[in-house]
Order: C-alpha cells, then sequence, then structure tokens
C-alpha cells in the first residue's frame, strides 16, 4: 500500500522539535539550532515524510527529548521485489 505525503519543507522542518530551519540546497546537514540536532539533511527528510505517513508528529508533541547528539548512520540496502 501506498501513502501520499505532502513533501513541502519535509528536509526545512526539523524531525526532532518540529521548528523550521531554512537551508539552501547545497547544505547537506539538518543542523537544529532549537534543539541542537545534527543530521544529514535527507535523513531528516526521511524521518519527516515517515512520521507524515504513520500520522505522527515530532518527537516533542510525544514528551521525547532531543539529546542534540547526531544518530547513528547505518547502511540500508533495498532488494528488488
Amino acid at each position: 500500500k501506498t501513502i501520499g505525503v505532502n513533501p513541502k519543507n519535509t528536509s526545512q522542518d526539523c524531525s526532532s522539535c518540529g521548528k523550521k530551519v531554512p537551508k539552501e540546497l547545497n547544505i547537506r546537514t539538518h543542523s537544529c539550532p532549537h534543539c541542537g540536532i545534527v543530521i544529514d539533511r535527507d535523513v531528516n527528510a526521511a524521518i519527516n515524510i515517515k512520521n507524515r505517513a504513520v500520522g505522527h508528529s515530532v518527537l516533542k508533541a510525544r514528551g521525547a527529548r532531543c539529546n542534540g547528539r547526531a544518530m547513528k548512520r547505518e547502511a540500508h540496502t533495498i532488494a528488488p521485489a
């Protein structure tokens, strides 16, 4: 099943605190001055897209706190169906 998600501002909105963090396309890191999280901008966008698809808002709305540390990066492989 495919769920449509509006991609607007998915790389600009912080996936941790929800604040908008404007950046140019050549800036590849999402660094939030509000909560301190630093992650790849594409990872930030992917988290926002996933959260929108499953109906969740940012972690702050669920009572979690951002620790400001970067997320561990792991390689993922997508196998053909």
